[in-house]
């Protein structure tokens, strides 16, 4: 055969480039070989944005990450997993590092801000007072949700830090007013909560799981607590005298009980039982089993009286182990849940710093989806679980899955440990029926920095989705209030300000806006990856390649305000097509790893008048334990999958 001259140019090019990447990988290795690939197209591949980086007395990172219905984004930080850093002998040295902050000081835990994705502009906002009820008032590790009228409740949060990262729980609730902008306490619960969960029911009361408690140290909080906004009263449970829940459950093949962990991965199913799926992000130094593999389904019950009374059942068997700092959520449109990620054989943090990952045996960061199969799509009675060991392809913790308005999901930030080795790349989950695990997946784009422990991700009504945060170890705070995030972990002082150089070897002092231009750029001693400092203070946001998806965006032009459960109700759109769709997406409100919020529905379209100012006729949603009343981001999508902006809803 002869071969053309084009031919032959494509076959010397080619050998060109397996020659180029087998010295990049004899010299540099595989992961600086592609550590900084060249962005595809945004149309395949999506588009990053930076956020300007907020005056310095404004910045700082984004541990609670709460979507309001105004569009803007609150950002709560509390005392921010900080440590004092103390001087020595009168000497200005920094050698010596305290274990926490004091939070009763209110400098310490006014760390708030609201942010205009709009504009890119952030504004610091009050936080609630640091001492209320004659305790402290930290939010920190706090539980939070958006009530039905779009007020976010607060739950619980830092009481006080103590040495080894050990914490209490404050027993604290206060809400934030969308609308003021003010602060309100509701009052105390009987214990305190330090990592509770948050998960909202039918009629908006609101269940509270988990926490530590107030009086000493990492003691979990074994109670359950029902909030009612309408009366801003709590029912109590303890669920240790109940049969069949984690509490009275003992673990496979150990003489030990199960337990319900820090920020328990919980979701409302269609009949309103609550699926309690056995995955959190605990910490290190709580007494809990890392062996067991069982799920829970709890039902709340009311009598004529409004007396409410729980029960549990146990649940289908996991094929993993429960994992810290996996991320999960509800499939788009379904009950169906998926679990992603996380650690299994710990709960601590600390696990592979550095790439150590000595005095953890059997621990691991695994690269799996476990998707729990309702009842329906399963055929037994509490659902069934599958697992596919490998789904992400690298191992992940602390990351983030946002679902997006066309029912993929975005999977992005964390590491391969919990604080080492960011992960920049998303990953673009879209179903697929012939995938034995319902989905493809498709490497995006890569983000510019790196967002490790108390990262956060939300979708927002532009269709765009917001990243903030990030840890890599605790900043170090002065009394001054000057914090300094150019910190690595040391054994004998437990942190220390890190010794740093250049990609050249040669020293070099942090500098804050020299990171910011490279986040490539320092390296800390006996590390060959890049030096990521304490806490991230940029935001970025990425557009998915929906967004770029041929033709005009299409709009909604008119829409109802509210809407009631199985109303027939009506839009109208510029350039919608015959076969578009219409679904609502409730507002996010994330912290480790978890999206309390999130959810999507989809609204059966009844009729379609396709025209300038085309006019859709559809049903909103029925089941109101599946999607709980609040807000809701309603989005058209056109035939191609390119969505509308968001017009805001209020369902209920």
């Amino acid at each position: 055969m002869i071969m053309q001259p084009f031919s032959k140019q494509i076959k010397i090019i080619s050998i060109f480039l397996v020659f180029f990447l087998a010295l990049c990988l004899t010299f540099l290795g595989w992961e600086e070989a592609i550590a900084s690939p060249t962005p595809g197209p945004k149309e395949t591949m999506g588009l990053w944005e930076t956020l300007p980086l907020p005056p310095p007395e404004d910045r700082m990172q984004s541990v609670h990450t709460v979507v309001l219905p105004n569009g803007k984004v609150l950002v709560v930080n509390g005392s921010s997993f900080r440590s004092f850093l103390v001087l020595e002998n009168g000497e200005y040295k920094f050698t010596q590092f305290t274990e926490g902050v004091d939070v009763k000081n209110y400098d310490v835990v006014n760390n708030t801000g609201i942010l205009d994705p709009e504009t890119g502009k952030f504004e610091r906002i009050s936080s609630p007072p640091a001492l209320q009820y004659g305790t402290t008032n930290d939010l920190f590790c706090v539980g939070h949700l958006q009530l039905a009228d779009g007020n976010v409740l607060f739950v619980g949060g830092t009481g006080r830090y103590y040495p080894g990262g050990a914490f209490t729980g404050t027993k604290q609730i206060n809400l934030y007013n969308w609308r003021t902008g003010e602060w309100k306490a509701i009052g105390e619960m009987k214990d305190g909560r330090w990592y509770p969960s948050l998960i909202p029911l039918a009629d908006g009361k609101v269940v509270i799981f988990s926490g530590l408690k107030w009086g000493g140290p990492n003691q979990i909080n074994p109670s359950i607590e029902i909030y009612d906004p309408k009366t801003e009263k709590l029912s109590y449970f303890d669920p240790r005298t109940l049969k069949n829940s984690p509490f009275n459950t003992k673990v496979e093949s150990e003489d030990i009980y199960d337990s319900i962990d820090l920020y328990p991965r919980v979701f409302p199913l269609k009949d309103g039982r609550l699926l309690i799926t056995g995955d959190e992000a605990g910490i290190a130094g709580v007494l809990v089993p890392h062996s067991s593999k069982k799920s829970y389904l709890m039902s709340i019950n009311e009598d004529a009286t409004g007396k409410l009374a729980i029960s549990f059942e146990v649940g289908p068997d996991r094929l993993e182990t429960s994992k810290a700092y996996g991320t999960a959520l509800q499939v788009p449109n379904s009950e169906d849940v998926l679990l992603l990620g996380g650690i299994i054989g710990t709960n601590s943090i600390a696990f592979g710093r550095g790439g150590n990952t000595d005095g953890f045996p059997g621990a691991k960061v695994v690269a799996s989806l476990q998707h729990w199969r309702s009842p329906e799509n399963s055929g037994e009675n509490n659902g069934k679980w599958e697992i596919f060991p490998n789904f992400l392809g690298t191992p992940r913790a602390n990351l983030q899955a946002v679902i997006l308005p066309d029912k993929e999901i975005l999977v992005l930030n964390g590491g391969q440990y919990p604080e080492y080795l960011p992960v920049y790349e998303p990953l673009l989950m879209t179903p697929d029926p012939s995938k034995p695990s319902g989905y493809k997946t498709q490497s995006l784009n890569s983000a510019k920095l790196p967002r490790l422990y108390h990262n956060g991700a939300v979708l927002l009504p532009d269709a765009r989705v917001l990243v903030l945060g990030g840890n890599a170890n605790r900043a170090a705070r002065e009394a001054n209030g000057t914090v300094h995030v150019d910190i690595v972990g040391d054994q004998t002082s437990f942190f220390a300000l890190a010794k740093l150089h250049n990609k050249a070897g040669e020293p070099e002092d942090f500098d804050l806006n020299t990171f910011y231009a490279d986040p490539q750029h320092y390296y800390a001693e006996n590390d060959k990856e890049p030096f990521v400092p304490a806490e991230i203070w940029q935001g970025e946001i990425f557009s998915p390649p929906y967004i770029f998806k041929p033709g005009s965006r299409p709009e909604i032009s008119n829409a109802p305000e509210t809407l009631k459960y199985g109303e027939i109700g009506t839009i109208t759109v510029k350039d919608a097509t015959k076969d578009g769709s219409l679904v609502l997406v409730k507002l996010g409100s994330v912290t480790h790893s978890f999206d309390f919020g999130q959810r999507l529905a989809e609204l059966p379209i009844n009729n379609v008048v396709v025209g300038d100012e085309s006019t859709l006729e559809f049903t909103a949603p029925e089941n109101a334990n599946l999607y709980p009343p609040g807000y809701y981001m309603m989005f058209y999508l056109n035939d191609l999958g390119k969505p509308s902006h968001a017009k805001m809803v209020k369902l209920g």
